[in-house]
């Protein structure tokens, strides 16, 4: 995230325990906010079904999910490289050069956005009157990715987390206010949703504009496809991990048809609200205690530092990496054993069939490796080993698409597929971290060009 890891360790080093919950709590909010909301929103859409004609309940939640698994997915390349166009040019000091682009990029992603909104309505053929708010939900979801990407670490955090936040408040109310108080129903409370997202949405840009120079800089023709090129195996990266968590969704659908890929929908949203206490630790580690001991080896090797040096940075990279990974497998096991645990009682709660639960005990495990996935992939970024995070992040589409595929096949459960085939990725990505940080400084001077 473009430059938030210095605002993260000054709220650290005041070392009170209300700087730490704040720079863990902008860790939710940066890596979690969208998932949060859309979990919250297929809880009170559950909530909301009781006593009212599910079906058109159910129409919304399958346009909810729909919307949030393809936009997220297609537009996740361009989030990575706007921010990562962003994070070089802050730089490098040059903020007069990002309200260009990030005006085009925006601009583009409005665009081609509602017109994948429009395509999606006309495959999974909703009622008009909710496919209009599915179309623009789907253009404003894919604006807000960017900017959470670019602004997070660009601008104060509680300006565009806090802009963000207000509108997912805002979205609840309205969305309750016309599904009950106005008496539209289901299309109340996904045109009320969708209105307080551009509420969300608006507030967030303003942030960002109010945090850059008032001053434009001419921008070099082509700067944004310069930087796709630059940041292509990152864009794919970033793309196959959001397809890794809706692949298995995709192949109950294509075999077990929309209620049974429905019902998984609901048990994984549920698994991926436990893994936001690990995001947040992993966030907050690597952008601060990680960052600092890499930046040092580097910092050694640009000034020509000793060998012995070198090898006691490296050794330090080597052990940084071991206590994330260890401290991720920590409180990911704790959150998910709790999980475990309350399961019956948390599906009951939600009125949700008796057959979820085990889907949604299997969801968790696959949930806790993919965790693990993504930490290996960062670090993976962070050693610049592109093209081995790129053969990761496919290999977990392939792997829990295939699992999944056989599961179904031989009439097992559809999460059980996607939970085997969550562990081979996170085994391999970590096992290639453990081999490059192992080797450091002799893989370092081998990738040099003399």
């Amino acid at each position: 995230m473009a430059g938030i890891g210095w605002k993260l360790e000054r709220m650290l080093e005041r070392d009170t325990l209300g700087s730490t919950l704040q720079a863990y709590l902008t860790g939710v909010a940066v890596t979690s906010a969208p998932w949060l909301l859309t979990t919250a929103v297929l809880v009170t859409l559950r909530a909301l079904a009781r006593g009212h004609v599910a079906a058109e309940f159910s129409v919304v939640e399958q346009v909810i999910t729909v919307t949030y698994a393809v936009t997220l997915v297609l537009s996740a390349p361009i989030h990575v490289v706007v921010s990562r166009f962003a994070a070089d040019r802050l730089f490098e000091r040059r903020l007069d050069l990002i309200a260009v682009p990030l005006r085009r990029a925006l601009t583009f992603t409005l665009v081609v956005f509602l017109s994948v909104g429009i395509v999606t309505m006309l495959v999974i053929r909703p009622p008009l009157d909710i496919a209009v708010p599915g179309a623009l939900l789907t253009a404003v979801v894919a604006a807000q990715w960017l900017l959470l990407s670019v602004g997070g670490g660009m601008s104060t955090p509680a300006g565009v987390l806090g802009a963000f936040a207000a509108g997912a408040a805002i979205s609840v109310f309205a969305a309750l206010a016309l599904e009950r108080a106005a008496g539209l129903g289901a299309r109340g409370y996904l045109i009320g949703f969708t209105l307080g997202q551009g509420v969300a949405l608006v507030g967030m840009l303003l942030q960002i504009l109010r945090s850059l120079p008032g001053g434009e800089s001419a921008v070099p023709a082509g700067a944004l496809r310069a930087a796709l090129r630059e940041y292509r195996l990152l864009a794919i990266s970033a793309a196959s991990v959001q397809a890794a968590v809706w692949i298995d969704k995709i192949v109950v659908w294509l075999t077990r048809g929309t209620e049974q890929a429905s019902m998984l929908a609901s048990a994984t949203a549920l698994a991926w609200f436990t893994v936001v206490p690990a995001f947040a630790w992993i966030y907050v580690q690597v952008e601060t205690a990680f960052y600092t001991v890499f930046r040092r080896y580097y910092r050694g090797i640009e000034s020509g530092a000793a060998l012995a040096e070198l090898e006691a940075s490296a050794a330090a990279v080597r052990s940084e990496a071991g206590r994330l990974v260890r401290g991720a497998a920590v409180v990911q096991l704790v959150v998910t054993s709790l999980a475990l645990i309350g399961a019956p009682r948390l599906v009951h709660a939600l009125e949700l069939p008796d057959s979820t639960i085990l889907a949604f005990r299997l969801s968790l495990v696959g949930a806790s490796f993919q965790v693990l996935t993504l930490l290996g992939l960062l670090l993976l970024y962070y050693l610049d080993l592109r093209r081995e995070a790129v053969r990761v992040a496919v290999i977990e589409v392939v792997s829990i698409g295939a699992a999944t595929l056989i599961a179904t096949a031989f009439d097992a459960p559809a999460a059980l597929g996607a939970a085997i085939g969550s562990i081979v990725p996170a085994v391999y990505a970590l096992a290639i971290v453990r081999r490059s940080v192992s080797q450091l400084v002799v893989d370092t001077f081998q990738s040099q060009p003399y």
